[in-house]
């Protein structure tokens, strides 16, 4: 019990690089290729609930921040650029600025060409599986798709890599 508690933890805090951690732990490779699945998967779900989160947090203090410089301005006189007539700001977070580092781009062109799926069954290999996890949601992909398919993704690259570790040691007489 305590290795698939290990193994799952290993699952959640690196990914689907863990599954050799479980092979290791001497699990059988159903069993490792579970726990390292379902601690993938509560990272995914994790990480794309904390970044929308954090993303409507920072977006609402942007439209604070917005209000009251464009409160200001009017009081002194001068207007704002296109400001609602509530006095309150437009969001304005378009996919094209959210991301601007190169990890951001690539997310990005990958999304645009395959879409959700796409992103979901690719990103754990990519960008692994907190970092495609956070991208998809600062993207602006709907969380439960992206969770769904993630999790395919993830568990798509985790049956690839169970293949590729047990042949690995298999070759080297460890296993």
């Amino acid at each position: 019990m305590g290795r698939f508690v290990w193994t799952l933890l290993a699952g959640f805090a690196i990914g689907t690089p863990a599954v050799p951690v479980g092979l290791s732990l001497s699990l059988p490779g159903p069993v490792a290729l579970f726990a390292v699945v379902l601690g993938s998967a509560c990272c995914v779900v994790f990480a794309v609930f904390a970044m929308e989160w954090a993303r409507l947090h920072w977006q609402s203090w942007r439209a604070r921040r917005k209000s009251s410089v464009v409160s200001a301005g009017s009081a002194t006189g001068t207007s704002a650029d296109s400001a609602p007539s509530n006095g309150t700001a437009a969001i304005r977070s378009p996919a094209g600025d959210r991301l601007s580092g190169t990890a951001g781009r690539r997310a990005r062109r990958v999304f645009e060409r395959y879409g959700v799926v796409g992103f979901g069954l690719v990103g754990p290999a990519l960008f692994g599986t907190w970092g495609s996890s956070l991208l998809g949601a600062a993207l602006g992909i709907p969380r439960w798709r992206l969770i769904r398919w993630l999790t395919a993704g993830v568990t798509l690259c985790c049956a690839v890599l169970l293949v590729a570790s047990d042949a690995v040691l298999d070759a080297f007489g460890i296993g």
